[in-house]
């Protein structure tokens, strides 16, 4: 049970370090048997001498290693991203890591959004024709197999009906971009087939889009390519109460390997003031401790962050005053109060 951990740069060297505690707390109290290495991939290393992912270190995670906890990438020095791209596309790419599941945890309950995530417009296949310091033609290409979209497509359509779910609505541009978006709804029709548990749908995304800000509710299950995926995961960040609330985990099925980290970047207007939200980081460890198999601590940890919102120690964002580092505390107060059996669990579990 060994997982890395990737600070990484702006708020996330000061939220990950804020969570670590109640890691170690919960693994104190159960027995998990979790150990963690802090690595120091991000825009520091990268300047410094211009490493992004080190050499052999995919095959280093495949051994060693369980699953990663990423906290933010991103940095002003840095503004064309060149080492988030490789960091974070040569771990999803390199590992594999095709299924990105994003929760949207909403008024009326969680829409489980799956964002594919290893090829589409991400695939870096393209160039561009410069000259007198300028671009003047630059192609990036759409690409996806078939068999990419079918692994996808028949995995989330398999853990939707494992949850419980009734509708899976498939979001793709097939009257604009119709090669991938036939490829798309071809495999989603044929996958669906297989399991009739499921009721699914098809939209635009622009439609789709327009109808999640308008009524949310109808919604349980949505697919979505790549690129799609990405933008669909910020406006449901919006819709939550902002990108503070929003996680994520990227896995691969067959390998086990997964993934976690927050969706909200790293915000460098607020880097070193001490108010970033640590909910979403702390909601990627829960998630990590149930891709573990640890149920009963990832049910746990994810109740009493979710308590904590509702407290004084809640960050400015959720209309509060507290700190990141006071906010983990509340926290793991509250573990601690419940591991014994002190408090009872509250009623209301959303921000």
């Amino acid at each position: 049970m060994r997982i890395a951990v990737v600070p990484g740069d702006g708020i996330g060297k000061e939220i990950v370090p804020a969570t670590l505690p109640a890691l170690t707390l919960l693994d104190d109290a159960f027995g998990l048997g979790i150990t963690y290495d802090v690595l120091d991939w991000g825009a520091d290393r990268w300047l410094a001498d211009g490493t992004g992912l080190p050499d052999g270190v995919l095959d280093r995670l495949r051994t060693e290693y369980r699953a990663v906890l990423l906290g933010a990438l991103g940095d002003p020095r840095i503004p064309d991203m060149a080492h988030g791209r490789e960091i974070l596309l040569g771990l999803r790419t390199g590992l594999d890591l095709y299924v990105n599941h994003r929760p949207l945890d909403l008024a009326h309950g969680t829409v489980d959004l799956y964002r594919e995530n290893t090829q589409g417009l991400y695939s870096q296949v393209g160039g561009a024709v410069t000259g007198r310091g300028r671009v003047s033609v630059a192609l990036d290409e759409c690409v996806y197999t078939r068999d990419t979209v079918e692994r996808f497509v028949r995995t989330c359509l398999r853990r939707l009906r494992t949850a419980g779910r009734r509708k899976v609505t498939l979001v793709h541009k097939a009257n604009a971009v119709p090669h991938t978006g036939r490829l798309w709804q071809e495999v989603f029709r044929a996958e669906l087939a297989h399991v009739p548990e499921l009721t699914g749908s098809e939209e635009y995304v622009d439609a789709f889009c327009y109808h999640l800000v308008r009524d949310a509710s109808a919604y349980e299950g949505v697919l979505a390519p790549n690129l799609f995926g990405d933008i669909i995961s910020d406006i449901g960040a919006a819709l939550m109460g902002g990108l503070g609330l929003a996680r994520s985990a990227s896995f691969c099925p067959e390998s086990g390997f997964a993934l976690f980290e927050p969706v909200h970047g790293s915000a460098p207007d607020i880097a070193g003031r001490g108010i970033a939200n640590p909910y979403a980081t702390a909601m990627c460890l829960s998630m990590l401790l149930d891709h573990l198999g640890h149920t009963e601590a990832a049910v746990l940890l994810r109740d009493c962050v979710l308590e904590t919102t509702h407290t004084d120690a809640a960050t400015p964002d959720l209309g509060g005053a507290g700190t990141t580092d006071g906010f983990m505390s509340e926290v793991t107060a509250l573990l601690t109060e419940r591991l014994k059996g002190e408090r009872p669990r509250p009623k209301e579990n959303r921000p």
